[in-house]
């Protein structure tokens, strides 16, 4: 079985993470700020906003990337001119997390999400995890 998490990561040195979410409006599910523990005796050196279309201590696993990408694409494309500054100071990247429970099949991705993903211009990071997850959202 495969299951996908999907979020949209802003970070640097100099974010500020209450920052974009009140110019954005969105709740994160996830923040860090700069020089917070990390473990293992470090901290961050770069503070995070990332979204996912749910609340923190929420996540959410889908049957297929498409469809997350989807799911946060509608919600951020609004926000293009915002993403724009933010691409001029901050490095923003869409964090996939890929479960799977067997060594065979992955993610397809459309020819029309490729393509709004292209016009979007954020960078697409897939990292793997083989066992298993959540539930998952169709």
């Amino acid at each position: 079985m495969h299951e996908y998490s999907v979020e949209l990561r802003i970070h640097g040195t100099d974010l500020v993470p209450a920052t974009i979410t009140q110019e954005l409006k969105l709740e994160p599910c996830l923040v860090r700020e700069v020089g917070e523990f990390r473990g293992g005796g470090t901290v961050w050196d770069k503070a995070l906003w990332a979204y996912s279309g749910f609340p923190a201590g929420h996540s959410k696993y889908w049957s297929s990337l498409e469809g997350g990408l989807k799911f946060i694409l509608d919600r951020m494309e609004p926000f293009q001119i915002q993403i724009e500054n933010y691409k001029q100071k901050y490095e923003l990247v869409w964090w996939c997390g890929h479960f799977q429970s067997s060594f065979d099949g992955g993610p397809t991705l459309s020819a029309q999400l490729m393509r709004r993903l292209a016009d979007f211009g954020v960078d697409l990071y897939i990292d793997n995890y083989f066992g298993e997850s959540e539930p998952l959202i169709d």
